[in-house]
């Protein structure tokens, strides 16, 4: 008796059991020198499956003393980014945010970005 077998391939989510990483530095635009500095102690918020600004988060990290962060165990699909920081004199600092898409090809995505 022949049979005929298929292999379906599920389609994962977007999420954090993968091997893919997203890199960056976060800058704010100074208002006073006009330089952008790294923001020290940002926060980068980043969603799981969508390429859209959603109000919720699936995961956030911190930058460190240069400003980097790095979001690690990630599966291709796709995300939406974003980052705040707050100065010392109290001033906020903001992004409309970015949306990127994570492709089996590189293991890895440099993000860099700039608030106002």
């Amino acid at each position: 008796l022949a049979g005929i077998f298929f292999i379906l391939g599920c389609k994962k989510e977007a999420g954090i059991i993968g091997k893919k990483v997203v890199r960056g530095t976060v800058y704010f635009k100074n208002g006073v020198t006009g330089v952008n500095d790294p923001a020290v102690s940002a926060v980068v918020y980043v969603s799981y499956g969508t390429t859209a600004a959603s109000g919720s988060y699936n995961q956030t990290t911190t930058t460190d003393a240069g400003g980097t962060y790095i979001i690690k165990g990630l599966q291709k699909g796709d995300y939406f980014i974003t980052a705040e920081y707050t100065d010392p004199h109290g001033f906020q600092y903001t992004t409309p945010g970015y949306a990127v898409t994570i492709q089996n090809k590189k293991s890895e995505l440099l993000l860099d970005m700039v608030l106002e």
